[in-house]
């Protein structure tokens, strides 16, 4: 029996082992966290802690933290998801805890001294989450998503008495902490600062008098030829040069649309020449296509269709106007103007380039259909974070609503003034389709959503992102997006290739697509309409998507190829046998109109379809475009967020909106009307979307929906199938029920692809054979991606339950 002592020696060895390896711990979770890089968030965001055990998974995810996957996938947990940089108190208290398990030290002293930490890392996390929602300059990482919805919370209920409220909460602390003793507050000479302030006023009330008259300076400046600045304009009150400028990201576009630098148009050219101070250039429209059948025909299906489909014409759409909102060049050179002469007053020198025309300049001005950038370069003696200090400086000389300052371009040795235009220039779906950008675009799924500052077509490839998350207030533009994708794609690809899920919550705004059912829209079994509007039937879809997901899988794994392209090529070549149910995989687009919606309804059981299609459906051609009004947390969850790294954010109601979309400020502050954000999540664009109309859609359909010759809908299983199984109902057996019970009774292997292989049948009959036997009771229920359990295991068994349902052989 052993002894009291020697029970407390092997209790002692217990705590030293368990506290060394809580050392270990602690020190690797450290390290993850001191080599955190956001750059590492677009690799690790759409992994879950399950795909880190998966080797194809770690291997394609390239991350620079010295912890590797796991602890790139373990900070970014932590900083942005929790505390921010204060989640350094973790690790710190699991090697405090270790290292007074090893010295068997006072357990009390530690507890109190972990609960101050604790209360530390909140207030510090809501500190740091309360100057992220005032300042956009400040990063949310600093407080992660914890701080930032607890500064949330405070602002909302106390205003500017959150700051009141967690000052004290610091001095508390710091009172606890450090035994400051605040009574020489009580000693302080209240005189000598009241004086001050008196002062700081004093000389801000003289600065703003003396503001006053810099624009009129500005504009009459002696130097300007008359031509260009009539006296009528020497009088125009600055407040005709903008409207809100939103803080937007940088105008660089995506790797889809190259930046180019395009030659001035004759009226830029015409703008250079007459202004001594900024160089103006307005982007040049892209080539068109050259032909009105635009080269569709080329990307018929590959499935052997017999059926000849015609794709719509461009004359279908209404015309681009030319020239409908000129460009105001008074308007860009007087800004510009006063944009230097600004920064002049605060002692910014700005460098000047000498142009062909034999003149030196010290501005570029891009003029986009939205916004104009202007690009200036600073001395080299010029702290540039100097420049963005002055934004608000910039903002009443210039009388914007809002400024962006880009400090400095990226790939540029300049910085990046965006003002908005006070002419809005419209974007045409058709000025876009009828280009040779699009026309010519190799992508799967190409979109063009509309154009850039530089003037350039945006597009991407949403087989490449691979689903879309879209938010934005009522009237910003959101429908129009969604019009916008759907008609590109049925520009684009041949009804063999693509088909869409519709789920429209409120049932009007996706109705118009009805016409073209039998050629573009896939619907599940049984379904009354071809379009989802009942939110109670909406989970039903979903689960019928996840169904066919599967069953894709399971015919790549049988053809041994990795995604929807090489298994289309390996059928297309005569490789794939039809009778074990190869087919033409087409693309399938799933667009949800209201996510909101279907929240409020179906709460975290629509979650789960969501985030498995997320995040397993890219290869087999499967992708997801959601959209909502709301962008709140309790719509736009964690776990849907992390898998859609591509993000559309239109005009939102609050910067807190803007920061659950886009994880930043600037959402807030967009124009509305088509005026967008586009984040892949290593960087945004600012976008002007094209504009497609009712009339447009309605042609569009009809044209389509006429070609009756051509009817092949996609009709998605039923998941009410396997429910019903599930009850019990047994129904109608197949005739190769018995052969298909003894073959999954010999290899105790309750699988599709086993009957598949052994009866020589197809995908759709051996599904049903695998409901029929989980309904009698052969195998067990559904498992995901591994094989049914078997639960019987001699032929005596098989025999009893064959009788008792009154089957025969």
């Amino acid at each position: 029996m052993p002894t009291k002592a020697t029970t407390n020696s092997s209790s002692r060895r217990s705590l030293i082992v368990l506290g060394v390896m809580m050392i270990g711990i602690g020190l690797l979770y450290l390290l993850s966290l001191l080599t955190f890089q956001e750059s590492d968030y677009a690799a690790v965001s759409r992994l879950g802690f399950g795909d880190l055990l998966d080797p194809s998974s770690r291997s394609a995810t390239l991350v620079q933290n010295w912890v590797g996957t796991v602890g790139a996938w373990l900070a970014h947990l932590s900083v942005t998801l929790l505390f921010g940089v204060f989640s350094v108190t973790l690790p710190v208290v699991l090697i405090g805890s270790g290292w007074v398990m090893i010295r068997d030290l006072s357990w009390d002293r530690w507890l109190r001294k972990v609960v101050l930490m604790t209360f530390w890392m909140l207030t510090l996390s809501t500190f740091a989450g309360w100057f992220a929602l005032e300042f956009d300059s400040i990063s949310s990482v600093m407080s992660g998503q914890v701080g930032f919805m607890l500064a949330s919370l405070l602002q909302g209920l106390l205003s500017w008495g959150a700051l009141i409220l967690l000052l004290t909460a610091l001095a508390t602390l710091s009172f606890m902490t450090f035994k400051v003793d605040f009574s020489f507050l009580l000693n302080l000479d209240v005189s000598a600062f009241t004086q001050w302030v008196k002062q700081r006023l004093s000389s801000m009330r003289k600065l703003a008098d003396a503001q006053k008259e810099v624009p009129r300076a500005a504009v009459s400046r002696p130097s300007e030829p008359q031509a260009d600045t009539p006296k009528s304009s020497a009088s125009s009150p600055a407040s005709a040069s903008a409207s809100s400028a939103p803080p937007a990201s940088t105008p660089a576009p995506t790797t889809e649309t190259p930046a180019s630098t395009q030659p001035p148009t004759k009226s830029s050219e015409e703008a250079s020449s007459s202004s001594g101070n900024i160089e103006i250039v307005v982007g040049q429209e892209e080539e068109d296509a050259g032909t009105k059948d635009l080269g569709r025909a080329q990307k018929a299906a590959a499935s052997g269709s017999k059926n000849k489909f015609q794709f719509p014409s461009e004359d279908l759409l209404d015309p681009a106007t030319e020239d409908d909102t000129p460009v105001n060049m008074d308007e860009i050179r007087r800004v510009g103007d006063l944009i230097s002469d600004k920064l002049k007053q605060h002692n910014i020198a700005l460098k000047t380039h000498a142009e062909d025309d034999g003149e030196d300049r010290e501005l570029r001005a891009t003029v986009g259909p939205t916004v104009t950038l202007y690009e200036i370069e600073p001395e080299d003696h010029v702290k540039i974070s100097r420049i963005g200090g002055y934004a608000n400086d910039l903002k009443m000389a210039t009388a914007a609503k809002g400024i962006r300052i880009i400090a400095p371009i990226p790939g540029k040795s300049a910085v990046g003034i965006e003002i908005p235009n006070s002419n809005r220039q419209m974007v045409h779906i058709r000025s876009m389709i009828n280009k040779k950008k699009f026309v010519d675009s190799d992508m799967d799924l190409p979109i063009a959503f509309g154009k850039t500052i530089d003037n350039e077509i945006f597009m991407i490839d949403l087989a490449r992102m691979p689903h879309l998350l879209i938010a934005g207030a009522t009237g910003s533009g959101k429908s129009v997006g969604i019009n916008t994708i759907i008609t590109c794609l049925l520009y684009k690809l041949h009804p063999d290739n693509l088909k869409f899920v519709l789920i429209d919550p409120k049932k009007i705004e996706l109705s118009l697509y009805r016409h073209i059912q039998n050629q573009y829209l896939a619907y599940v079994e049984g379904a009354e309409e071809p379009i989802v509007t009942d939110t109670s039937k909406a989970l039903g879809a979903l689960k019928s998507v996840c169904k066919e997901m599967d069953s894709r899988y399971e015919l790549l794994k049988m053809a041994m190829v990795r995604d929807i392209k090489a298994y289309n090529d390996k059928f297309a070549a005569g490789g794939l046998e039809d009778d074990l149910g190869h087919r033409h995989l087409p693309f399938i687009v799933v667009i949800i109109d209201e996510l909101a919606d279907l929240m409020m309804t179906a709460g975290r059981q629509i979650e789960e379809p969501i985030s498995r299609i997320a995040q397993l459906a890219r290869a087999v051609g499967i992708h997801l475009v959601i959209a909502t009004q709301r962008p709140s947390v309790n719509v736009i969850t964690g776990t849907i967020k992390a898998n859609f790294p591509a993000r559309i954010a239109y005009q939102v109601a609050s910067k807190v909106d803007s920061r659950t979309i886009l994880d930043v400020g600037g959402a807030d502050e967009l124009v509305g009307k088509g005026d967008m954000l586009f984040s892949n999540g290593a960087q945004m664009v600012r976008v002007q979307n094209a504009f497609v109309s009712t009339e447009e859609v309605e042609r569009i359909t009809a044209f389509i929906g006429q070609q009756s010759h051509y009817n092949q809908p996609l009709v998605l299983e039923s998941d009410e199938a396997e429910e019903a199984a599930g009850q019990g109902d047994v129904g109608d057996v197949d005739s190769l029920f018995i052969e298909a019970a003894k073959t999954v009774m010999l290899h105790q292997q309750g699988s599709v692809s086993l009957l598949q292989r052994k009866l020589k049948i197809g995908y759709n009959r051996a599904g049903r054979l695998i409901d029929q036997l989980f309904a009698l009771g052969v195998v067990g229920p559904y498992q995901g991606s591994a094989a049914r359990d078997v639960l019987i295991e001699t032929e005596e068994e098989l025999q009893e339950l064959l009788d008792e349902h009154g089957i025969k052989g």
